[in-house]
């Protein structure tokens, strides 16, 4: 059969097209020209380019090969050649990916990790990506280990959380290049499934920052109390839900932070301590304090001592 000018130029685009897909970052103009040779302008909404396109999507479709459009690109689902893990190697991939997209230094090595790790799930075959769909549904991977390793700072940073003085803390910075030291007051241990963090109170700053426990290489509590004036940069976060969170009127030192589940978040900063546990209280249990720990606890001694009037 003879082949025509017209279906030699249809396969060359083809073939063009299909190169932009295998580098994984195509809009849909990149996508036209390669295609296009009609003249007309591109944009996003133009009709007859979409039907263009639709046609060279849908050959590719019928070759095996399918195409994803997601946030403005086209992205190649099955490429053309695909990986197999063994179970074992499977294993140690979603380890990695765990591990290293929650062990990050800056919003750079993030995005990096990222590119690296869906570079490598592209390429897997259908099998591979269903096990590991099934293994990610099911949360196995195991980091107990991680916290076995820091059980020690867990308990002395909790401690620390509970009680009103200051503490040095020693950490590393950018990685494990430089070390910091800040006098802080320690406010709460944050988990994550494979993560542990201290949120503290920089004195010096007034700022809050998490510090994760395995950056950190010294932390001493120091033999003067917290005083008041720190206490007022303390920030509260409580939720709020029902009918409370529907005609709740937002103080003027204070910022709603969206729903969580069933409770709208409120973020609250130098209100008295004394005062907010009063407001709090009155909400009965529409309202629930997340952090910090010691607000939690004093509200929570108040609930004791109060059922214990009713025990007799």
């Amino acid at each position: 059969m003879e082949i025509s000018t017209k279906q030699v130029d249809s396969f060359l685009k083809i073939y063009a097209l299909l190169k932009l897909l295998l580098e994984d970052n195509a809009n849909f103009a990149q996508a036209i020209s390669v295609i296009s040779d009609d003249g007309l302008p591109i944009s996003s909404d133009n009709s007859i380019h979409s039907v263009t396109l639709s046609k060279y999507l849908n050959t590719l479709k019928i070759l095996g090969l399918n195409v994803k459009k997601e946030k403005g690109k086209y992205h190649l689902l099955n490429p053309l050649y695909k990986v197999d893990l063994s179970q074992e190697e499977l294993n140690s991939f979603m380890f990695i990916k765990e591990f290293a997209l929650n062990l990050k230094d800056d919003e750079k090595t993030e995005q990096e990790f990222e590119k690296f790790i869906k570079s490598i799930e592209l390429r897997l075959s259908e099998s591979t990506q269903m096990l590991a769909k099934t293994r990610e549904s099911k949360n196995r991977a195991d980091f107990s280990f991680y916290f076995d390793k820091l059980e020690n700072k867990i308990e002395i940073c909790s401690k620390f959380c509970r009680e009103d003085y200051k503490v040095e803390i020693v950490y590393y910075t950018n990685g494990k290049k430089t070390e910091k030291k800040i006098m802080a007051k320690a406010q709460e241990l944050l988990f994550r499934r494979n993560s542990a963090k201290l949120r503290i109170l920089d004195l010096n700053s007034s700022q809050i920052t998490d510090i994760p426990l395995d950056k950190i290489i010294s932390i001493k509590q120091m033999p003067v109390k917290i005083t008041n004036t720190y206490c007022l940069n303390r920030v509260t976060v409580y939720g709020i839900r029902g009918r409370l969170a529907k005609n709740y009127r937002i103080r003027k030192w204070e910022v709603a932070e969206g729903f969580r589940g069933e409770w709208l978040m409120i973020k609250n900063k130098d209100e008295s301590e004394d005062e907010l546990i009063k407001r709090l209280l009155k909400y009965g249990n529409s309202c629930k304090v997340f952090t910090p720990v010691s607000l939690r606890d004093k509200i929570t001694s108040i609930f004791e001592n109060t059922l214990k009037l009713y025990e007799n």
